[in-house]
C-alpha cells in the first residue's frame, strides 16, 4: 500500500505528541518515610497506614524495613492520615497529606505507651467525649495550683488534729478537681479519724474506682468496713490489698486475721497471721495474735508460747508483754500436768 508523504507526516506528529504526553501520565504519588523512636533509632516492622480523608475507603498499609523505612506507590490523588504504630508505642501521625504526582516524604517519631485510637479513627461519639475530656484536663491544669495549696492546708490540719476542718479544705479542692483520688483518700482517713465510717467510706469508694490498684485505699477500706460491722467484706478489702501489694502484704494479712478475731473466728485468724510473719519476720504484733489465737488448743500450745516468747523479744507494747508472759506462764503450767 502506498502512504502519500502527507499522510506520513501527519502520523509522525501524532505519534511524537502522545510521546510527548507519556511521561507525565507515568508519574506515579508516591509516600515514603521513616519511622523512629525518641531517640531517633529506626523502628523495625512498624505499621503504617494510609487512609482517606474525602474517601475513607481509601485505606492502604505499609510495613518499615530494618532501617525504619517505607514507601507506597500508586496513591490516587486527594488528601490524606498518614499514621504509624507498633507493639510498645504511641501511634502518631499526621494529616491532611497531598498526594501530589511527586514524592512525599513523611517522618513519623513514636513514644513508648500503649496503643490508642487515633482521632481520624474514632467515631462522632468517641470524639465528643475526648473533646470532654481535654476540656476538663484544661480546667484542672488552670485550677492545679489553687487545688494543690487547699490539699497541703487539709493535709496540715489533719495532721493537727483539726479533721473536721481538714475535711472541709479537702471538699474545696475536689470541687475544683473531682478526679483526684489522694484527696479522696485524705477526707476519708479524717472522716475515719472522727468516727465517721459511713462518710469514709463513701470516700474510699470513689477513690478506689479512680485508682483502682491502690492497695493502701483497699487496706484502709477494710478498718472502716469492719467497724461497720461488714466483716465479710472488710476481709476481701485486706485480701485484695494483699494481692496488689505482696511487698506490704504484712499489714493487710495483719488486718484480716484481726478482723476475723473480732468476729469470734480465732481459728480462721491463724492463717493470716501466719502470712503476716512470713512476709514481715519482725511484725511484733502479728506473733502476739498468733501466740493468743494458738493457745486455745492442747496441741498447738507450744508453738503458742514460741510465738508468744518472740513477742517478748521484739514486741515494744509493755501491757501486752505482760500478758504475754502470763499466757506463758498459764501454758506451761498446763502442759506439765499433762
Amino acid at each position: 500500500m502506498h502512504i502519500s508523504s502527507n499522510k506520513l507526516g501527519f502520523i509522525g506528529v501524532c505519534f511524537i505528541a502522545l510521546m510527548l504526553e507519556l511521561p507525565a501520565a507515568a508519574q506515579t504519588r508516591i509516600f515514603r518515610g521513616k519511622v523512629t523512636d525518641e531517640k531517633n533509632q529506626p523502628i523495625k516492622g512498624a505499621t503504617v497506614i494510609i487512609q482517606g480523608i474525602d474517601v475513607k475507603s481509601r485505606t492502604y498499609n505499609a510495613k518499615t524495613d530494618k532501617k525504619g523505612t517505607w514507601v507506597y506507590m500508586g496513591l490516587p490523588e486527594g488528601f490524606y492520615h498518614v499514621a504509624a504504630r507498633a507493639p510498645g508505642f504511641v501511634p502518631a501521625y499526621q494529616t491532611q497529606i497531598r498526594a501530589a504526582i511527586d514524592e512525599t516524604e513523611i517522618n513519623l517519631q513514636l513514644k513508648p505507651g500503649e496503643d490508642q485510637k487515633l482521632p481520624f479513627e474514632m467515631t462522632a461519639e468517641e470524639l465528643r467525649r475526648l473533646e470532654q475530656e481535654a476540656e476538663r484536663a484544661k480546667k484542672r491544669q488552670e485550677a492545679s495550683a489553687e487545688v494543690q495549696a487547699l490539699f497541703d492546708e487539709g493535709t496540715r490540719l489533719a495532721e493537727a488534729g483539726s479533721h473536721a476542718e481538714a475535711i472541709e479544705k479537702f471538699k474545696q479542692a475536689l470541687e475544683k478537681d473531682p478526679d483526684q483520688p489522694n484527696i479522696l483518700g485524705n477526707m476519708a482517713e479524717s472522716y475515719r479519724k472522727i468516727d465517721k465510717n459511713n462518710e469514709a467510706l463513701e470516700a474510699y469508694q470513689k477513690a478506689i474506682a479512680l485508682e483502682p490498684d491502690n492497695a493502701v485505699f483497699y487496706t484502709n477500706l477494710g478498718v472502716v468496713l469492719d467497724k461497720l460491722g461488714k466483716s465479710t467484706e472488710s476481709q476481701e478489702a485486706f485480701t485484695k490489698a494483699a494481692s496488689l501489694n505482696p511487698g506490704g502484704s504484712a499489714q493487710s494479712y495483719f488486718n484480716l486475721g484481726a478482723t476475723l478475731v473480732n468476729s469470734g473466728r480465732s481459728e480462721e485468724a491463724i492463717e493470716p497471721f501466719r502470712k503476716a510473719i512470713a512476709a514481715d519476720p519482725n511484725f511484733g504484733d502479728a506473733y502476739f495474735e498468733l501466740g493468743m489465737c494458738l493457745s486455745a488448743k492442747p496441741e498447738t500450745m507450744e508453738e503458742a508460747i514460741r510465738h508468744l516468747k518472740k513477742y517478748i523479744e521484739i514486741g515494744n507494747k509493755p501491757e501486752q508483754k505482760e500478758t504475754a508472759k502470763a499466757i506463758i506462764d498459764a501454758l506451761e503450767q498446763s502442759l506439765k500436768k499433762k
